[in-house]
């Protein structure tokens, strides 16, 4: 407020007159005069332009409070020019207590009877004071009100742009968990093919087989006819490895890991009655058996304390694959813990096949608030 160009402007106009006055009218043209005059205003410019600190703003109000009156009285000038620059200043202030009584006191100078050639000059002051300060608390909340506007402004962006985030990430897990879905189910639909067509057409051609030795050894005509269908069939069961080749993507086996810990939370799910909502993103790099194995018996360990020791009823599990590293956390509203021990078996253990895949752990709790466990692991380097 203190900055707006209107307010500046009313600064140095009643810095210009208090010039005038104290020049031209009294004129005082000596070296204290011109001294005063030239501390005057730079102690108003460090207050309006460098001190940003209340306390230095207070000390230089102060100051000023106290040499007005002396200034008024031996270099002359009208005592309402000098603290027009206070007035405003006040207004600045945070703490409320010490704006009035900065107001109060420069009010009290302004109608002081030294201060002031008559009692009529020092009622007309006080008056212009009180319009000013009337003047001026408007706009201090006009201010307020948009400074308010600006905050709530500001927050409504960010809220938007998280919103935004949140909505790119959410299709990116959607993406991610109907893909590995896919995965899953032409994985499945391949085994269902290979354990039932293709071990029937298998065991067609051995049987096949053994009648073309029957009729091989009988002089029988069917010899023909079996070998014809043995062959043919064959023809099909090499068919069907092809299509069940190509219908089990290498991605599956690559994301089999993820694939684990997805099917784990969902039967404990099942099986406990607490509720797992797991978020995961695809990456472009997959995790080796080791850090599978790992962050499986790791993933049952996090379920098994969410429902043994916090008694939560929901779990949020994230796994965000990025360039050289998976972030999976783990956060349940069970009852929490101010103090967290990793004495007992589990948080220890957890703790330590952690580190022996080379990654961090980040545990947080509070009473009533759930516990939280972060998980870094880095991308192993490709020998």
């Amino acid at each position: 407020m203190e900055k707006s160009k209107e307010l500046l402007l009313i600064r140095y106009i009643s810095f210009i007159i208090l010039i005038a006055q104290i020049f031209i009218e009294e004129g005082n043209t000596g070296i204290l005069s011109i001294i005063f005059v030239l501390l005057f205003i730079l102690n108003n410019n460090l207050r309006i332009f460098h001190f940003s600190n209340d306390k230095l703003i207070i000390i230089s109000m102060i100051i000023e409070i106290i040499i007005s009156p002396i200034a008024c009285l031996n270099f002359g000038g009208n005592i309402l020019f000098y603290l027009i620059g206070l007035i405003i200043d006040a207004f600045t202030l945070k703490y409320k207590k010490i704006k009035y009584i900065f107001i109060v006191l420069i009010s009290l100078i302004a109608l002081s009877i030294r201060s002031n050639k008559s009692i009529e000059e020092g009622f007309v002051n006080l008056v212009i004071m009180f319009i000013f300060i009337i003047l001026l608390n408007y706009i201090s909340r006009l201010y307020s009100t948009k400074n308010e506007a600006q905050k709530l402004y500001d927050k409504l962006k960010m809220s938007e742009e998280k919103l935004i985030e949140v909505n790119s990430q959410l299709e990116e897990y959607l993406t991610s968990i109907e893909e590995l879905t896919v995965l899953k189910e032409r994985n499945r639909i391949s085994r269902e093919i290979h354990d039932s067509v293709g071990h029937s057409l298998s065991t067609a051609m051995i049987q096949l087989s053994a009648m073309e030795s029957i009729a091989n050894k009988e002089g029988s005509m069917l010899r023909n006819m079996a070998r014809n269908l043995r062959e043919f069939i064959n023809e099909s069961f090499q068919d069907v490895k092809k299509a069940v080749s190509e219908l089990k993507s290498d991605d599956y086996d690559n994301y089999r890991g993820i694939i684990r810990i997805q099917d784990l939370c969902k039967n404990f799910e099942k099986m406990s009655g607490v509720e797992v909502n797991i978020t995961l993103s695809k990456g472009n790099w997959t995790l080796s058996t080791k850090q599978s194995s790992h962050l499986y018996r790791i993933t049952q360990e996090v379920l098994s304390n969410a429902l043994r020791h916090g008694k939560s009823s929901k779990v949020k599990v994230i796994i965000n694959f990025i360039e050289n590293e998976v972030v999976i956390s783990f956060k349940d509203n069970g009852v929490g813990t101010d103090i967290i021990k990793e004495s007992g078996f589990g948080l220890k253990n957890i703790r330590e096949r952690v580190e022996e895949i080379g990654g961090t752990i980040d545990m947080n709790s509070e009473v009533g608030a759930g516990f939280f466990i972060k998980l870094v692991i880095p991308k192993e380097s490709e020998s």
